[in-house]
């Protein structure tokens, strides 16, 4: 990279350690206080960049040059999970609605405020209960602590009993929440900025090894896109915030953009048409991790279209609470084929590790099998399979299957031993531009 690049990009990058954004770590610790999924939980699906200025026109109309709607949708669907010990701690129907998009300043699109108003009141659930037997149930326990395994079980009444609060899980409801609401500023080709809440890069993964695709922080991203002098496609790095699980609305998260708990260093380099790959080191709170992904595509292939290989390393063992959390590895594999007809498919196997709970930094939720990435597929060993058959061009079915391969070791949690949901989803973007009949 040429040294002015360099010079410019380093200075943005930094300027906010010395002004209104985020503060070091060691400047301002996060707040004590304690801190899902999709209609189609296709893991495959190339990786949803959470902004910059390059995106796709919305709505045909002669405002769209200034407001931008991106994504507009409502899904339905049932979902069934049992824990390895049989519990049935999921048996719900949920909905899911979205509207995302951004308002642009200038002609150039150089400068935007970018938006995404969800339902679901979690870190990871965008979907709400509404119906079926254990909906009142669910609404007003604070965790289903039945699903639990008995070691477990009394290692979170120990912890309880020591103070830690059990914090109350929402889950069910129609409330429509900001989750995310930044201003982009790309003031030359190269180099973008974002600032407020935004959605988490994740390069060539997905929400298997990485964070849950409602996920949320509260921050600053830079992005260089300059392979002629940097090599690489993209560049991003982002100091943020990352918590508040239970408060996925960011005007109840305002104050920690002047604090940083996160920071993500990310590499992406696309070799060719056919294979692209990603690597970086993240620090969330007390823990380090490295991510590597890969995304190949296979279009004379007969079995599948596409491939993607993830991989993560988190490196040290932090305290959750008065407990340890070990540091651990795991992958996903997932391959992708479209059929005639409107269809689309992807399966593949994933092996978690049981503490990846430590990015909670909550011993209570941790304990719990909160997570963090995707909760369609949670920690352990599974193979799982998508389906998406599509009705119209702005409505689809689709259909998801997850099933454990081994137990969990002695002593840990064991969720989503066998899991399903079945979904009707509606693009009401395509429907509002579209002439034809719902079904």
């Amino acid at each position: 990279m040429r040294h002015s690049k360099l010079f410019c990009a380093a200075a943005l990058a930094f300027a906010s350690r010395f002004c209104l954004a985020q503060q070091p770590l060691l400047r301002a610790a996060p707040d004590a206080d304690p801190p899902s999924k999709p209609a189609e939980p296709s893991a495959i699906a190339v990786a949803q960049k959470p902004s910059g200025p390059a995106l796709q026109t919305g709505l045909s109309h002669g405002i769209d040059r200034w407001v931008n709607i991106t994504e507009l949708s409502f899904a339905a669907r049932y979902r069934s999970e049992k824990s390895s010990d049989e519990v049935a701690y999921i048996k719900n129907g949920q909905q899911r609605s979205i509207a995302a998009g951004r308002l642009t300043f200038d002609a150039a699109a150089r400068y935007t405020l970018h938006f995404k108003v969800s339902s679901g009141k979690t870190f990871n659930w965008a979907y709400s209960d509404f119906a079926l037997d254990d909906y009142a149930k669910r609404s007003t326990a604070p965790t289903t602590f039945a699903a639990l395994p008995l070691p477990v079980l009394e290692k979170l009444l120990t912890v309880i009993a020591d103070g830690y609060p059990v914090p109350v899980v929402p889950s069910r409801g129609w409330a429509m929440m900001p989750r995310q609401l930044f201003i982009g500023a790309a003031p030359v080709s190269w180099l973008s900025a974002e600032y407020g809440s935004l959605g988490i890069e994740r390069g060539k993964a997905s929400e298997i090894t990485t964070y849950d695709d409602d996920g949320y922080l509260t921050g600053e991203r830079l992005r260089v896109n300059d392979p002629k002098d940097a090599w690489f496609d993209e560049i991003a790095i982002t100091y943020a915030y990352e918590g508040d699980v239970l408060k996925p609305n960011f005007l109840d998260r305002t104050q920690h953009l002047k604090k940083s708990n996160y920071h993500q260093f990310l590499f992406s380099k696309d070799f060719s048409k056919r294979i692209g790959a990603s690597a970086d080191y993240t620090f969330d709170k007390k823990t380090h991790t490295l991510r590597e992904a890969a995304y190949v595509r296979l279009p004379e292939a007969k079995v599948a279209d596409a491939l993607r290989v993830e991989l993560y390393q988190r490196l040290n063992t932090v305290n959750v609470g008065p407990l340890p959390f070990s540091g651990g590895s795991g992958f996903g594999l997932t391959a992708e084929k479209t059929l005639p007809g409107r269809i689309k498919l992807d399966g593949g196997y994933e092996q978690v590790d049981p503490h990846y709970g430590a990015l909670v930094d909550n011993v209570v939720m941790a304990l719990g099998g909160f997570s963090m990435n995707g909760d369609s597929y949670s920690t352990g060993k599974h193979l799982f399979a998508h389906a998406n058959v599509g009705l119209t061009p702005f409505a689809s079915l689709s259909g998801f299957y997850i099933h454990q391969t081994a137990p969990p070791p002695t002593g840990e949690v064991g969720f989503a031993k066998e899991g399903f949901n079945g979904a009707l989803n509606i693009d009401l973007k395509k429907l509002v531009n579209s002439k034809q009949r719902v079904l």
